[in-house]
């Protein structure tokens, strides 16, 4: 099948160990997948389970991810041994910085950014998704990443926010080295902080929080919509919203940049090119 060709199969299943793969030419979600297997007891952490072609991918909140039909977007859920070190609530951002490490590794970018918890931006562009679940002992890891995808290729509503390692980059980039990467760090950085102290990665989150600073909404969560300034995530890693003089602590939601932080943002990226 065509979306086969895009993985070295081979190359995969002995480079990922110790992750087991699990490989669909189309699904659903990988994510839908993966519990699927785990509640049937078939899915054995750590492990992969990766897809040619995702059709109806998830994101926080109920929101849909969108993968294309060229096979430029690398759908993939990592299981992961549940840890006592690692609570759940901290997963995102370990996640997020660990993949934030692999796509400056793989773009020779340093300038990612993490928009809380844990996507993945360039340029206030969104380059990936990443989507974190604890199911029946298992932590679930899902990450939609646009690789070989001209955003020009996207619903008219998405093209002027997504970018892709092949835009930032300048050019293709072999899937099967994407997946490999990802999980190495993804691998690397949950063993670190199996060995650390979370306060180490909430610092390291720190230097790459494309939120600090700005004006953000927040709808969604367990509160009200709230409206502030964003300063930044707290010692667990809750995002900090300040309106007037309330401090809110946001543990979910779905977080959205302000006009006008947002015209700023497109100031600068016209300026720098």
């Amino acid at each position: 099948m065509v979306e086969r060709s895009h993985f070295a199969l081979d190359r995969l299943a002995a480079g990922l160990k110790p992750f087991r793969l699990h490989w669909f030419a189309r699904l659903r979600s990988t994510s839908e997948q993966a519990a699927r297997l785990r509640r049937a007891g078939r899915l054995f952490a750590p492990a992969v389970v990766l897809c040619g072609r995702q059709t109806a991918g998830r994101g926080r909140g109920g929101n849909s991810w969108w993968s294309g039909s060229h096979g430029g977007v690398l759908t993939a859920t990592f299981a992961l041994a549940v840890h006592e070190r690692l609570p759940p609530q901290q997963l995102p951002l370990i996640a997020g910085l660990a993949f934030r490490a692999a796509v400056a590794e793989l773009a020779s970018q340093p300038h990612i950014q993490l928009k809380w918890p844990n996507d993945l931006v360039f340029e206030g562009r969104k380059l990936a998704g990443l989507l974190c679940e604890r199911i029946c002992n298992a932590d679930l890891v899902g990450v939609g990443l646009n690789v070989n995808l001209n955003p020009s290729q996207a619903p008219a509503a998405l093209r002027d926010r997504m970018t892709s390692l092949q835009q930032i980059g300048g050019g293709r980039f072999d899937m099967t080295d994407v997946l490999l990467t990802l999980a190495a760090h993804l691998r690397g950085m949950v063993r670190r902080r199996i060995q650390q102290p979370f306060s180490l990665f909430v610092r390291e989150y720190r230097q790459y929080d494309a939120l600090a600073g700005k004006r953000v909404a927040v709808t969604g969560g367990s509160e009200p919509p709230i409206a502030g300034n964003c300063e930044g995530v707290d010692s667990v890693g809750r995002l900090l919203i300040r309106r007037g003089r309330v401090l809110h602590r946001i543990v979910a939601g779905n977080i959205s940049m302000m006009e006008t932080d947002r015209a700023k943002e497109r100031s600068c990226r016209t300026q720098h090119h």
